[in-house]
């Protein structure tokens, strides 16, 4: 009896090492019906139709979890729709939303790292094309480790050339890159996020170009981008 009881520990034993080695060195730990945190991101848009992505990276810069995308992307397969790149009847826009694609890094066929209509993501990341004025998102959808994080946040309109940037029917200046940085603990973290870059323009990977100086209106697409992190009550 008692050599019974004592392989049965063994056995648990060995079952929960197993299971910290196997999801210890994720920043994201299992979600759980009690929220025990959340962070709010407020994005004030100075114009319609545009798609955009918010994302959030650890200390390392490595991808951790999509919080929104718009619908023409998560669900419509925007920049993944077969046919000819650029083409206005229908082509995949590979340079919307560029640097949240390849950073996420889900190849669905072919080097195109956009969700297909066919397996887009869940309604619960995304929502139409945000109007004009203040967009709110609030995260609550899993639990982090404590420790620094980043948010970023990529917007794209189409049509939007300049004398720089005029490539196509629909595609005019690249992708622009907003960060900012959260702590996560048992304090409240906030910040405002900062222009850093752009996308590639013909969003053939996930790179962010530094040199903003061919870029008018696009930098102006947003406004202002805050994000705001509070620790849940134990």
């Amino acid at each position: 009896m008692i050599k019974a009881i004592s392989l049965k520990v063994i056995i648990a034993s060995i079952g929960c090492l197993f299971a910290a080695l196997l999801f210890g060195g994720s920043e994201v730990l299992a979600g759980t019906n009690n929220v025990q945190m959340e962070i709010t991101f407020r994005i004030f848009l100075n114009d319609k139709n545009c798609q955009m992505a918010v994302w959030l990276a650890n200390e390392q810069g490595v991808f951790v979890d999509t919080v929104y995308v718009t619908r023409k992307v998560a669900g419509e397969g925007l920049g993944n729709r077969g046919g000819e790149i650029d083409d206005k009847w229908g082509g995949s826009r590979l340079s919307v939303l560029p640097v949240w694609a390849h950073q996420r890094g889900i190849d669905y066929g072919g080097g195109n790292f956009y969700p297909t209509k066919d397996k887009p993501l869940v309604d619960a990341i995304s929502s139409a094309t945000p109007k004009a004025g203040e967009f709110v998102r609030i995260w609550n959808q899993k639990i982090l480790k404590p420790g620094k994080y980043y948010y970023y946040i990529e917007v794209n309109k189409s049509f939007d050339d300049n004398g720089h940037h005029n490539y196509s029917w629909y595609r005019g200046q690249p992708s622009v890159i907003w960060q900012g940085s959260l702590s996560v603990g048992d304090q409240i973290s906030e910040s405002k996020a900062k222009i850093i870059g752009h996308g590639h323009v013909a969003g053939i990977d996930g790179s962010i170009n530094p040199d903003l100086s061919t870029l008018t209106t696009a930098l102006e697409l947003i406004g202002k981008a805050e994000a705001i992190y509070k620790p849940g009550k134990n």
